[in-house]
């Protein structure tokens, strides 16, 4: 069994997680309605008869460790996604509580696995796909994907049943191209592989397509549909097992939300975080270099937030750290790493700069971050590596350089206006910090 390959160590660490899920410690016992209000709508809870179990900090972080730890090993990183694991943790572990059971760590951890290995399947997809023409062909294969037009008989073999109707799928992609191909997994991960497979199929369409014709790297479009993004109706997918059985029909309209801006939100961006001072930047006519990296730094993060792809997106907000940070001053050698650079100057910038966005105690660990960070930058643009980029990855980068953006706007507030005075500060902050840690 799975869990015979588990250390002595992460035995332990379930055997003590799974002791605390069966006591009243992993409860928030008789919550208020202020509790309930201040935990929010997604902190972790159980339904649990006619009511709901909170869990407290001590529940959710035992929660938390198992699920991490699940999704560790080899076989469920492959095949199952964090959300199934998370899924299927919450249900097992409720399943147990409405026994009135306490099971051992084996017993809780050999249930999950058991639950995950049942929903792996081997999927068969179809999408649309648009901008080609198949001219006079009726398919095209292309490794296991193929291309081809609509066929009302491929559908037949799919046992719709329910509020799933033949005739109302079909209905709804007969007009188009159709690219298909099976992929295995739980529904999500096998949905992850064709799309990313997918993305190849186009690639390749691409490379063709620049063999053939000139231009048409820019003149042709070749979309596999598999994102509402410059779309104008929703994204439709259907799914099936191998074999016919439980077919799926899905619609994706997008999920992107609004961005929320009250009155309190401006007014304590106004008061603490210069808002003022930021947006009248861009129309100043005579910028000082300070005020002009500030100002480049707002164009990368524009161009980030408006890019759809994680890689990308984290290349350009790196793009805006740089703005502040990638100078070499003058008898400065040319060992002098560009990493080092910016990891000092984000870390004193957000240690030091009045909002201590990081504490001082966590310098040294938060500047061993911002390197780590900056390495995954670099494979990207330097060994073109790609989804390695993981989304905590993305949250972080962006909300430390909004504070660098904020910061810098402080100092020029304060009168900087060169970048060798924010380098002059940053290292000797930096040094200062490097002196007290060996002290």
């Amino acid at each position: 069994m799975l869990y015979e390959k588990l250390t002595q160590k992460q035995r332990r660490t379930i055997e003590r997680d799974v002791e605390t899920l069966f006591s009243r410690r992993a409860f928030i016992i008789s919550p208020t309605f202020e509790d309930i209000k201040r935990l929010g709508p997604f902190h972790p809870n159980i339904r649990y008869g006619p009511g709901t179990l909170f869990l407290s900090d001590k529940g959710v972080a035992a929660l938390r460790r198992i699920t991490s730890l699940l999704g560790s090993l080899s076989l469920m990183a492959s095949s199952v996604s964090m959300r199934d694991i998370d899924v299927q943790v919450l249900g097992n572990y409720k399943s147990w509580l409405e026994r009135d059971l306490q099971p051992t760590g084996r017993e809780f951890t050999e249930g999950i696995v058991n639950s995950l290995v049942g929903i792996i399947m081997d999927y068969e997809f179809l999408i649309q796909i648009e901008g080609i023409d198949l001219k006079d062909q009726d398919i095209l294969h292309l490794g296991s994907i193929r291309i081809q037009r609509s066929n009302r008989a491929i559908l037949e073999n799919v046992k719709f049943e329910g509020h799933l109707e033949l005739d109302s799928i079909f209905e709804q992609f007969k007009n188009d191209y159709w690219l298909i191909g099976q992929c295995s997994g739980s529904a999500d991960i096998a949905s992850e592989r064709f799309e990313y497979r997918a993305v190849l199929t186009v690639g390749i369409l691409a490379v063709c397509g620049a063999v053939l014709y000139r231009g048409a790297i820019w003149r042709s479009r070749v979309r596999a549909v598999t994102s509402p993004f410059e779309n104008r109706k929703a994204v439709v997918s259907l799914r099936w097992e191998v074999g016919g059985d439980n077919p799926a029909y899905s619609q994706r309209w997008g999920i992107e939300q609004d961005l929320p801006i009250e009155a309190e939100s401006v007014s304590y961006l106004t008061e603490f975080c210069f808002l003022h001072q930021l947006a009248s930047l861009p129309d100043k006519a005579n910028r000082d270099e300070l005020q002009d990296a500030i100002v480049r730094s707002l164009y990368w993060f524009a161009e980030a937030y408006r890019d759809r792809n994680p890689t990308m997106q984290f290349i350009k907000l790196w793009s805006c750290a740089e703005c502040f940070f990638a100078i070499k001053q003058q008898g400065e050698t040319e060992s002098k790493k560009i990493t080092e650079l910016n990891a000092r100057g984000i870390a004193s910038i957000l240690a030091f700069a009045g909002y201590q966005i990081v504490s001082p105690q966590e310098y040294p660990a938060f500047k061993r971050r911002v390197k780590y960070l900056y390495d995954l930058r670099s494979k990207a643009v330097h060994r073109a590596e790609f989804r390695h980029i993981e989304t905590a990855d993305l949250d972080d980068l962006s909300h430390w350089v909004a504070w660098v953006i904020i910061s810098m706007v402080a100092l020029s507030d304060r009168g900087y206006e060169k970048l060798w005075q924010v380098y002059e500060q940053t290292s000797r902050l930096d040094r200062i910090s490097s002196e007290s840690k060996e002290k």
